[in-house]
C-alpha cells in the first residue's frame, strides 16, 4: 500500500501526459479532417497530402540529432552528469541552424520541380511553389527546437511534452479553422502551419529552460561533443529515413504513377492508421530514454523485461483498435468522410490495420534498442525492411491500384516482425523467442478474442444510422477490450501494482484538497 501523498511511477505518469495531448490531437483532427477534405476537395487535397508528404522528408536533415540528445541527456542524468547534457544540447544546435537553413532552400526547390514529377492538376501549379517553401519553412523551425525537445524528453518530462503539444494542436486547429471561414486555399494553410511551428519553437525553449536550469540558448561547436551525437545520430537518421520512405511510399507511388484522388484515398486510412500509432507512441516514447538510463547503469535484465513489456502493452493497447478497422473501416470511413470513400479506403484501412498489430510490436523494441545504443541494427533492419517496401509498392501499385500501395506496405513489415525481429532481439539482449512471441502478439491475441466476436455480430446486425449511433457501439465493445486486456493480457504482479497506482491518487487528491473539517462533537 503506498504511503499518504504518494505518486504514480513516473512511467505511468509520462504514458498519461502522452494521451493526453494524443487524445486533443485526436479529437481536434478527427473534427478538422473532413472539413479540409470538403473545403479542398479531392484534388486539392492530394496534392496538400503529396507536398507534405515530400517536405517531410526534409525534417530528416535531424540526422537523428534529436534522438542524440534524448539519449546522451538521459544517460547523462542517470550518472549525475548534468554538464555533459548541456554540452550536448548546445553541440546539437550547432549542428541544426546550418542544416534548417538547408532545408528551406531545399523546400523551394522541391516546389519547383513537384508539378513535373506528379500528377498535379493545372490549376495548382502555380501555388506549388509557394506552399513547399512555406512549409520547409515550417520544417526549418521545427528542427532547430528539435534539440530542445530531445532534452525535455531526456529529462524525462512527457508532463511538459505534453503542454507544448496541446497548446500547439488548439493553435493550429484555431488557425485552420480561420482558414477555412475566410476561404482560404493552400497557402494560407501552408502559412498557418508555419505560424504553429514558430508557437511551438518558443514553448519548447521555454519549457527546456525550466526543466534544465543551467541550458544554454546558444549554439556551440566542440568537437568531442558534436562528434559523440553526429555518431550516433547518423545510424538514428539512416533508421528514420528508411522509416519515412516506409510510411510515405504509398503516397509517393500513388502521386507518381495514378491519379492524385488515388492518394486521397490512401491519405485518409493512413491518417486513421497515424492516429492509432500515435497512441501507441505514448507508450513507445517513453521506452528509449528509460532504456538508456538502464544502460547507462549496466542494467542488462531489466533491458530484456523493458522490451518484453514495451511489445506486450502496445500490442495490447492497439488491436482493439485494429480488429475494429479490420470488421468495420469501411462503415466508419463511409459515415465519416461520405459514401464515396467508404469501400476503397475501408479495403486499404483493413491491409493496413494488419499491417499496424505486427508494426507496433517491433516499434516498441526499436525504441529500446535505439535507447540502449543497438542503433546500427535498427538502421540495418528499417533500411532492408525500406528497399522491400519500394520494390512492392512500385510492382503492386500498377496491377492493384490504391490497395496495391497497402499491401506494398504491409508485406516487408510484416516479415521482418515474424523473422528479423525476434532473432535480433535474441542476439542483442537475449531475449528468448518463444518469450518475445508470447508477449508481442499470444496474449494480447487471447485478450482480444471477445471483443472482436462481439465487435463482427455488431457489425452485421445493427447497422449505424449515423457516425454518433457507431460511436455509441464502440463504446459499448470497449468494455469487453478492457476486460480481456486485464485478465489475459496482465501479468498477476501487473495487476497489483495498477491497483496501487490506482489507490496512490486518492491519497494524492486529499492532500490536496487539505484535511477535514473538524466535525463538532455529539
Amino acid at each position: 500500500m503506498p504511503a499518504t501523498g504518494a505518486r504514480p511511477p513516473r512511467a505511468v505518469r509520462n504514458v498519461l501526459a502522452n494521451w493526453t495531448g494524443y487524445v486533443v490531437g485526436l479529437l481536434v483532427n478527427f473534427v478538422l479532417s473532413p472539413r479540409i477534405v470538403h473545403h479542398l476537395g479531392a484534388a486539392d487535397y492530394g496534392v496538400w497530402t503529396l507536398l507534405v508528404t515530400v517536405t517531410a522528408y526534409l525534417g530528416l536533415l535531424d540526422l537523428g540529432i534529436r534522438s542524440a540528445v534524448t539519449r546522451y541527456v538521459a544517460r547523462s542524468e542517470s550518472r549525475g552528469e548534468q554538464a555533459a547534457s548541456v554540452e550536448i544540447a548546445s553541440a546539437a544546435l550547432g549542428v541544426l541552424g546550418p542544416l534548417a537553413v538547408v532545408a528551406l532552400v531545399a523546400s523551394v526547390g522541391i516546389g519547383w520541380l513537384a508539378p513535373a514529377l506528379f500528377h498535379i492538376p493545372a490549376g495548382a501549379r502555380t501555388t506549388t511553389s509557394e506552399v513547399a517553401a512555406l512549409i520547409g519553412a515550417a520544417t526549418a523551425v521545427t528542427l532547430v527546437s528539435g534539440a530542445l525537445g530531445g532534452v525535455i524528453v531526456g529529462r524525462q518530462r512527457f508532463d511538459l511534452l505534453c503542454v507544448v503539444d496541446v497548446t500547439s494542436t488548439l493553435v493550429r486547429a484555431a488557425l485552420v479553422l480561420t482558414v477555412i471561414a475566410a476561404d482560404g486555399g493552400l497557402v494560407a494553410l501552408a502559412g498557418a502551419q508555419l505560424l504553429v511551428a514558430i508557437t511551438t519553437a518558443v514553448l519548447t525553449a521555454g519549457l527546456a529552460r525550466c526543466v534544465h536550469a543551467g541550458l544554454r540558448l546558444r549554439p556551440t561547436w566542440s568537437r568531442p561533443h558534436m562528434r559523440l551525437i553526429v555518431t550516433y545520430g547518423g545510424f538514428a537518421f539512416v533508421a528514420q529515413l528508411a522509416s519515412s520512405i516506409i510510411e510515405r511510399s504509398g503516397v509517393l507511388v500513388l502521386g507518381a504513377l495514378g491519379p492524385v484522388t488515388a492518394v486521397t484515398v490512401f491519405a485518409i486510412a493512413g491518417g486513421l492508421v497515424d492516429y492509432v500509432r500515435a497512441l501507441a507512441g505514448g507508450i513507445r516514447t517513453t521506452l528509449a530514454p528509460r532504456a538508456s538510463a538502464l544502460e547507462g547503469r549496466g542494467q542488462a535484465e531489466a533491458l530484456r523485461a523493458l522490451t518484453l513489456q514495451g511489445a506486450r502493452y502496445t500490442t495490447l493497447l492497439v488491436l482493439p483498435i485494429a480488429a475494429t478497422f479490420v470488421v468495420r473501416g469501411a462503415t466508419f470511413i463511409g459515415l465519416w468522410m461520405g459514401p464515396a470513400y467508404g469501400a476503397p479506403s475501408g479495403a486499404v484501412l483493413a491491409v493496413l490495420a494488419v499491417r499496424l498489430v505486427f508494426l507496433t510490436a517491433t516499434g516498441a523494441a526499436a525504441n529500446v534498442m535505439l535507447g540502449a545504443s543497438r542503433e546500427r541494427s535498427v538502421a540495418v533492419v528499417f533500411v532492408g525492411e525500406a528497399l522491400l517496401n519500394v520494390a512492392a509498392t512500385l510492382a503492386l501499385v500498377p496491377r492493384l491500384g490504391v490497395l496495391g500501395a497497402a499491401w506494398g506496405v504491409a508485406v516487408p513489415t510484416i516479415a521482418a516482425a515474424v523473422i528479423v525481429w525476434p532473432w535480433l532481439l535474441r542476439r542483442r539482449f537475449g531475449v528468448a523467442v518463444s518469450h518475445y512471441v508470447l508477449a508481442a502478439w499470444g496474449r494480447p491475441l487471447l485478450a482480444v478474442l471477445p471483443f472482436t466476436a462481439a465487435t463482427v455480430l455488431v457489425e452485421r446486425f445493427w447497422v449505424p444510422s449515423s457516425l454518433a449511433v457507431f460511436v455509441v457501439q464502440t463504446a459499448l465493445l470497449v468494455p469487453l477490450a478492457v476486460i480481456g486486456a486485464w485478465g489475459v493480457g496482465l501479468t498477476r504482479e501487473e495487476r497489483q501494482r495498477g491497483l496501487q497506482s490506482l489507490r496512490a491518487i486518492e491519497p494524492l487528491s486529499a492532500r490536496r484538497r487539505g484535511p477535514p473539517a473538524a466535525r463538532p462533537a455529539r
